[in-house]
């Protein structure tokens, strides 16, 4: 679909449908923005929450969420790659001018959660309102998109993410060169194997003017780890999952993700999402993936 990703054979939307480590079990509370007493869950996560990381299936299509955000202490989203709310997203289309689901789209499936979600902002519409002018950078690499979970569910949602925990922040800046970085991604296709889906690895390209990473990892991301977390060594908020591209390059197999910062700054900016909407973050990071 986005043919600026390098000099590449081939690109794959990440779709179904086509440092050292915090080894404490302290449990640190998760605040919500203007409230510190709100429904979110604070103790010690466990599988069956909403967490970072959940599948995500809207209108066939299965993805990995990666983070959870609030911007009051009402409402929560989980974050998903755009593309997964795209019925272009294989097709060669540009994002720019691709069709998508709408905006309120409430038939959201997330795992462990009782009631669907809404679609409450996808950087692909996003960009058509605002008029980017397709293939620009903001076109082809902003690929970011917020789920608002049921209020019904916030009783059961945990910000920590399956595997590593955190984030322990959201990264600022840009990141270099050779950094370290964690990934994970739940495609149907790592059979359920921990050590497959998660990911160790290192940055190896800036792409689009700082809007997304190269990175390869020990394990290549497959169909369905679209919109999966992306940490630093350290365990903060990089980036987001959004394409796997294979081609004859010095690293053959590499991962394009979204820069989260930027993918953020973007949508309150554009007013599309309220500006005090704040990643959720957990202080325990586990670098082994064995949370």
């Amino acid at each position: 679909m986005i043919k600026q990703w390098m000099m590449l054979i081939a690109i794959i939307m990440l779709s179904a449908c086509g440092g050292s480590s915090s080894t404490s079990n302290t449990s640190k509370p998760a605040t919500l923005p203007g409230n510190a007493s709100s429904p979110i869950n604070q103790g010690v996560p466990v599988a069956s929450q909403i967490r970072p990381g959940v599948e995500i299936i809207a209108d066939g299509s299965s993805c990995t969420s990666n983070f959870l955000y609030s911007p009051n202490a009402q409402t929560v989203y989980i974050g998903v790659a755009a593309h997964c709310f795209s019925q272009d997203t294989n097709s060669g289309v540009d994002p720019c001018e691709s069709n998508n689901l709408a905006i309120g789209f409430n038939e959201v499936s997330i795992e462990n959660a009782s009631q669907p979600g809404e679609l409450v902002y996808s950087s692909w519409r996003a960009m058509q309102e605002a008029g980017e002018t397709a293939g620009s950078d903001a076109c082809v690499y902003n690929d970011f998109a917020l789920v608002k979970i049921h209020p019904s569910d916030l009783a059961n949602v945990h910000p920590a993410a399956i595997a590593f925990g955190g984030p322990t922040a959201l990264f600022t800046g840009l990141a270099t060169l050779g950094d370290g970085v964690f990934a994970y991604g739940q495609s149907p296709l790592h059979f359920g194997i921990r050590s497959r889906e998660t990911k160790q690895g290192q940055i190896t390209g800036l792409l689009g003017n700082g809007w997304a990473y190269e990175i390869v990892t020990d394990t290549p991301s497959l169909p369905g780890d679209s919109g999966g977390p992306i940490f630093t060594a350290g365990g903060k908020a990089l980036a987001v999952t959004s394409v796997l591209s294979v081609g004859l390059t010095v690293n053959p197999v590499n991962n394009g993700v979204v820069n989260l910062e930027r993918a953020l700054k973007y949508a309150k900016d554009g007013g599309f999402i309220n500006a005090s909407t704040t990643l959720l973050t957990w202080a325990d990071f586990y670098s082994a993936g064995d949370l």
